[in-house]
Order: C-alpha cells, then structure tokens, then sequence
C-alpha cells in the first residue's frame, strides 16, 4: 500500500472514531474542526500531488477531492456529526479502491517521483497566486506522463509560474529604481535573476545562498530557449520527444529550487 494512502487512511480512522465520542447531533468543538481542516489541508498539500488514479477516467481521486471539500464546508460552522461521519465513510471506501488500483498498477520505472517540497509549493502558491498554483501543478501533472509529442507545455508552464511569482514579489518598477539596478543589454526590463537578486536582498539573504538562486533562475530562461531551438533542429521525433522531456524535468529541477527560496518553502 503506498504510504501516502495508507497515511491518510489511518488519519481519517482516527476521525472517524474521535466522532464516536461526540456527545450531541453536532460537532460544536472548534478544536475539533481545526483538526479535520488540517487533515483535508495536508490532503491537498501533500496527497493529492502524489496520488495518481489507474483507473482510466479518475473517478475515485474526483471523489476524494469532491468529499474532502465537502468536509471543509462542514468545518466552517457547528455541523452534523452524521454527515462528518457518512462523508468519513465515503472518503475511507474510495481511498480504499484507489489504492487497490495503485497497488495493482505495473511498476513504471521512467514515471517522476514529485518532491514533497511540490505539494508544499502548490499549497504556497495557491493561497498567494492562484494562476501561478495552476500552471505549476498542471506541469506536474503533464510530467507524470509518458505519452506526450511534446513537452514545451510543461516547460512553459513551470517558468509562467516563476514568472508569476517574481513579478508579484519584484514589481519592474520597484526593482528599476533599487540601489545598484543596471539594466541588462537588449533587455525590456529587469531579468529573472535580478528580481531574484532584489527579494533575496531585501530578506537580507546571504551572498552564499542568493547567488546558486539567481543562477538558477538565469538557468531557467537558458533553458527554455535550448528547448524551443531543439524543436527545429531534431529530425527524430522519438528522439526529439524523449531528450525534450529530460528537459523540461531539468526546467522542473531549477524552478522548484527558485521557487522554494523565494517562498520559504524548506
């Protein structure tokens, strides 16, 4: 059984029977609510991002993410036990099932196993920059993936969400009139290693740490422009199609440490 199921399966036993021993029809405890929204937090964090469904159109995961915000409503006010205790049942039988399926699926070796820093950033970037939350969590689902002709998508993905993320820590103009900004040759504005430059410095980041960040970043940019020339110059799709997905898990790699920087994310 894969541990991030089997955790989350014994989490919710756990629920289930601290439900038992609730005295009247609704669960009024705040401490107890808080609990329960933790556990659908860490699901959504943690869980989700490494749960992938084998059985062919998603529907046990649907079902999970379905029930789990069903769940969050219920803790906003003194709800039903009943209903916290049917939506617990529902949520233990499709863990269940999904994990068969897991179990059951054929090892594939050349499948991507996401960080756990991943569901931390999604859950990071989901509260400060919704957009930036999807386009980084759709790269990762399209990674996961085999079967693809091309993987510039996830690529581009994963620098729009940096992107996103640098202009909403680093606005272009608060960067232009810092101590020290030069602009860089042929450039329309400031690049991503100097808006990396300008957070890590005002955190008063040291020098050690600040520059294997912004070397990443420049590393990012580099990146993508290897990959979008590489689409023209390979004459072999199969070829073209495997070197390109090694690629854009390098860009996956350098985005993730850029990211985890900027956010905090450790």
């Amino acid at each position: 059984m894969p541990s991030h199921v089997t955790a989350l399966l014994a989490q919710i036993e756990a629920e289930r029977k601290l439900l038992n021993s609730v005295a009247g029809p609704q669960v009024q405890s705040k401490v107890s609510r808080e609990r329960i929204r933790n556990l659908i937090e860490g699901y959504f964090a943690d869980v989700r991002p490494m749960i992938e469904d084998n059985t062919g159109d998603g529907t046990h995961v649907a079902e999970v993410d379905r029930m789990m915000q069903l769940l969050l409503q219920l803790t906003h006010k003194a709800s039903s036990t009943s209903k916290y205790k049917e939506l617990f049942r529902s949520l233990k039988k499709h863990l269940v099932l999904l994990d068969t399926k897991l179990v059951a699926a054929p090892v594939r070796t050349n499948v991507i196993e996401l960080s756990a820093a991943d569901g931390r950033l999604v859950a990071t970037l989901r509260s400060l920059l919704p957009t930036a939350a999807m386009s980084y969590e759709q790269a990762l689902i399209d990674l996961r993936t085999e079967n693809r002709l091309s993987w510039r998508g996830p690529a581009t993905d994963l620098r729009e969400a940096l992107r996103k993320v640098l202009d909403q820590l680093a606005p272009d103009e608060d960067v232009k009139v810092a101590p020290g900004f030069k602009m860089e040759p042929d450039a329309r504005g400031p690049t991503m290693k100097q808006k990396v430059r300008y957070v890590l410095k005002n955190r008063r980041v040291s020098k050690s740490i600040s520059e294997p960040t912004e070397n990443a970043a420049t590393a990012v940019e580099e990146a993508l422009g290897t990959f979008v020339r590489s689409v023209y110059t390979r004459s072999s799709v199969s070829t073209h199609t495997s070197t390109s997905r090694d690629e854009a898990l390098r860009v996956l790699d350098l985005v993730r440490v850029v990211l985890c920087e900027l956010l905090e994310v450790r």
